[in-house]
C-alpha cells in the first residue's frame, strides 16, 4: 500500500489541479500496488499516474473500497465506540442502582445506623461515577470524530496498478488530477494616504475541503474557472412572426403533457504515464522555509497566472491569506457633495478607470491614513474615464439645500400648466485647508415631448442633458461658504396630471 503527499497545486476561482509525489518499494518482477490517501472530492476523468523509465504500469484502476472493505476499516472504531457506549451505560444503571436503594421501607433487619452510612456515602459514589461518565463522553466524543474521519477515509478513491520492473529498488510516482474541494477568492485593499496616490493591494483567500492538510506545498493561482463551461456558444435562428392569441372554450384542456428525460453516462477514465523525470527530481524533500511575499503575475491565452514565492501550509480547515500583488496608482482627493441626498460630502479618491479595470464589480476594503473606512463596492462605467472611490463622509463640509421657489401656473395660450423651481445651495467649509468640491444637484428629463423642461439659472454649473445632472467643481477656502443657484421649470399639457 503506497501513500502520496500533494507537493504541487494550481489553484483556480473553483476547483485546483494537484500534483502528488511518492515513492515505490519494487520488487523484480511483476506486481499489484494500491495508491491510497486521495481525497474524495477528485474527478477521476483527468487522474494520471507518471512512472520513471525502469518501470511499466498496466492495468489502471480508480475505484472506491468496497462495503466489506470498508467495514472492515472502520471495524476497529466502531468496535471501541461500543465499548465506551456500553460502559457509560452500566455507569448510568449503577447510579439508578444506588438511588432505588435509598429505599428502606422493604428492607429488613437493617440498623439505623447502617441507613445512615449509606446516605452518607452516597453522594461521593455517585459523583465518582459521573466522574467517569464524563470522561466516557470525551472519550466517545474523540472516537465519534475519529470515525468521521475514517467514514471520509473510506469513501475516498483508492488507485489499483500491476508495474513490472527488472530490478529491485525504490522508484518514484507522481499523480496529478483535478480536485473539486478548492478554491481560492482575490481581496483587494485600496490604501491612501497624504500623498495623492493610492495603493492597491490585492490578496488571495486560499481553501480547501480535502480531508487531509497541504504541507509545504508550491501554490500557483489562477483566475480562471474550469468548471463552467467551455464550449464556444451558438447563434441560432431568430424567427419573428405575429402573436396569434388562442381562443379556449370554458372547459378543462384535454390532453396530458409528456417530459422526455435525456441521461448522459459517463465512464470514468485515467491512463498511465511513462514519463521521462530523474527520480532525485522526485523524491528530493523540499527544504525551503514557509515564508509570505509577492507573486509573480503574467498574462496567458485565457486567463491571468499568479506563481507564488516559496512553500506554504495549507489546513483542511482554516482557509490561508497570501499577499499577492500590490501597485500604486495616481489620485486626486476631492470632495463630493450631492445635497439632494445627504447634507455632508463625501471624501473621494479620483482615480482613472483604466488604472482599476482590474478591480471592476468586486468589493475592496479601504483604509486613508491607515484608518479603515469600511467595504465598498465598485462599479465603476468603463466608458467613462475617471472613477470616484468613496472614502467615507467628510464631517468638514456641509452643505444646505433650500427651496426657495415652487410656483405653479396656467399658460393659456399654449393650453399648458407650468411650475417654476428654484433652489438655494450652500456649501460651508469647517476645513482647516482649501478643499476642491465637486457640487452635484439634477433637474428632470423629460420623457415625452409634450412634457418641456426649461434651465432658468445653472450658476455656471455643467449640464448633462441626457442625465439631467448638473456638476459645479470650484476650490472652497477654509471656514468659507459658496452659494449656487438652480432653477428651473416644467411645463405640460393642462389636460394631463403630472406629479412632481
Amino acid at each position: 500500500m503506497i501513500t502520496t503527499s500533494v507537493k504541487e497545486v494550481s489553484v483556480y476561482r473553483n476547483g485546483a489541479y494537484i500534483t502528488r509525489l511518492g515513492n515505490i518499494e519494487l520488487k523484480p518482477g511483476k506486481q499489484s500496488i494500491l495508491i491510497e490517501g486521495l481525497s474524495d472530492s477528485l474527478d477521476p476523468s483527468t487522474l494520471t499516474v507518471s512512472l520513471s523509465r525502469e518501470v511499466s504500469g498496466s492495468n489502471f484502476r480508480v475505484e472506491h473500497y468496497s462495503t466489506e472493505q470498508q467495514d472492515e476499516l472502520r471495524k476497529e472504531l466502531l468496535s471501541s465506540l461500543e465499548k465506551v457506549q456500553r460502559k457509560t451505560a452500566i455507569l448510568n444503571d449503577q447510579i439508578e442502582l444506588l438511588k432505588k436503594n435509598t429505599d428502606f421501607t422493604a428492607k429488613e433487619n437493617i440498623s439505623l445506623k447502617e441507613m445512615s452510612d449509606y446516605i452518607d456515602g452516597l453522594p461521593s459514589k455517585t459523583e465518582a461515577l459521573y466522574d467517569e461518565i464524563y470522561a466516557l463522553k470525551e472519550e466517545e466524543k474523540q472516537l465519534q470524530k475519529k470515525l468521521n474521519g475514517k467514514n471520509k477515509e473510506v469513501r475516498a478513491y483508492i488507485v489499483k496498478i500491476d508495474l513490472q520492473t527488472e530490478k529491485e529498488g525504490t522508484y518514484p510516482v507522481k499523480l496529478r488530477y483535478f480536485e473539486r474541494s478548492a478554491s481560492w477568492d482575490p481581496n483587494y485593499e485600496i490604501r491612501t494616504g497624504e500623498e495623492e496616490t493610492a495603493s492597491v493591494l490585492l490578496k488571495a483567500d486560499i481553501r480547501q475541503g480535502t480531508r487531509e492538510d497541504w504541507k509545504q506545498v508550491k501554490i500557483v493561482l489562477f483566475t480562471g474557472d474550469p468548471s463552467t463551461s467551455s464550449e464556444i456558444p451558438e447563434l441560432h435562428p431568430q424567427d419573428l412572426s405575429f402573436y396569434q392569441p388562442r381562443l379556449y372554450k370554458n372547459t378543462a384542456a384535454k390532453g396530458s403533457a409528456i417530459a422526455g428525460m435525456m441521461a448522459t453516462a459517463m465512464r470514468d477514465s485515467a491512463y498511465v504515464e511513462e514519463e521521462a523525470m530523474g527520480d532525485q527530481e522526485l523524491m528530493e524533500d523540499a527544504t525551503e522555509e514557509l515564508h509570505f511575499g509577492s507573486a509573480q503575475a503574467s498574462e496567458n491565452d485565457t486567463m491571468t497566472e499568479y506563481e507564488l514565492e516559496g512553500l506554504y501550509d495549507l489546513s483542511n480547515k482554516n482557509p490561508l491569506t497570501l499577499e499577492l500583488t500590490s501597485r500604486e496608482i495616481p489620485c486626486q482627493y476631492h470632495v463630493v457633495a450631492i445635497p439632494k441626498a445627504d447634507p455632508l460630502g463625501y471624501l473621494a479618491a479620483e482615480v482613472k478607470t483604466s488604472d482599476i479595470q482590474d478591480v471592476l464589480n468586486t468589493s475592496a476594503n479601504i483604509f486613508h491614513k491607515d484608518t479603515y473606512l469600511g467595504n465598498v463596492y465598485l462599479s465603476p462605467d468603463p466608458s467613462k474615464e475617471t472613477y470616484d472611490i468613496s472614502l467615507g463622509k467628510d464631517e468638514g463640509i456641509r452643505i444646505k439645500r433650500t427651496q426657495k421657489k415652487k410656483y405653479r401656473s396656467n399658460v393659456l395660450l399654449k393650453g399648458q400648466t407650468k411650475v417654476d423651481f428654484e433652489y438655494e445651495i450652500e456649501v460651508s467649509s469647517r476645513k482647516s485647508k482649501t478643499a476642491k468640491i465637486t457640487l452635484k444637484d439634477q433637474i428632470p428629463v423629460s420623457q415625452d415631448k409634450t412634457i418641456q423642461v426649461e434651465v432658468k439659472d445653472l450658476s455656471q454649473g455643467t449640464l448633462e442633458e441626457k442625465t439631467g445632472e448638473i456638476t459645479w467643481e470650484f476650490p472652497l477656502d477654509a471656514g468659507k461658504t459658496e452659494t449656487f443657484l438652480l432653477a428651473y421649470s416644467v411645463a405640460w399639457p393642462k389636460d394631463k396630471e403630472l406629479y412632481l
